[in-house]
């Protein structure tokens, strides 16, 4: 294994006398332990943590909220309205939106409310649709 010197560890060590050999060996020892952090999560180590939506999946009490027109749904959405939906069932929402019709308005909408990066989107999209619509008349 190499370090951000490119030299391997072994022999960045074995340059060091023996106290600081320890001292080396753990700082190496860190870094890889970092490095391969970042690999597993495709994150850097010091990066502040994806959010988590808990509960998300149990979106059945709100599933009909889809169904409304735009306006009626940005309302019912609201975080300022009365009876407002929790943001983890907002997000289920966006993947059962995403999974569904996948109607652009409706996606914008609940990332913004939620500011969501792409990356943190739930999975889906047009290909997981199970539209069957012909695409050409062949």
């Amino acid at each position: 294994m190499t370090t951000k010197n490119d030299k391997p560890a072994a022999e960045l060590v074995s340059e060091q006398k023996p106290k600081v050999k320890v001292e080396a060996a753990k700082e190496v020892a860190k870094e890889i332990v970092k490095d391969e952090i970042a690999l597993s999560t495709g994150t850097e180590s010091d990066a502040e943590p994806k959010r988590q939506f808990h509960g998300w999946e149990e979106t059945n009490l709100y599933a009909d909220l889809l169904d409304l027109g735009l306006e009626q749904f940005k309302e019912a959405i609201d975080p300022k309205s009365e009876r407002a939906v929790p943001e983890e069932k907002v997000y289920g929402l966006l993947a059962l939106e995403r999974n569904g019709r996948n109607r652009t308005e409706f996606v914008r909408l609940m990332a913004k409310q939620l500011k969501l990066k792409p990356e943190e989107f739930p999975g889906g999209g047009p290909s997981y649709t199970n539209d069957i619509t012909n695409l050409t008349e062949l």
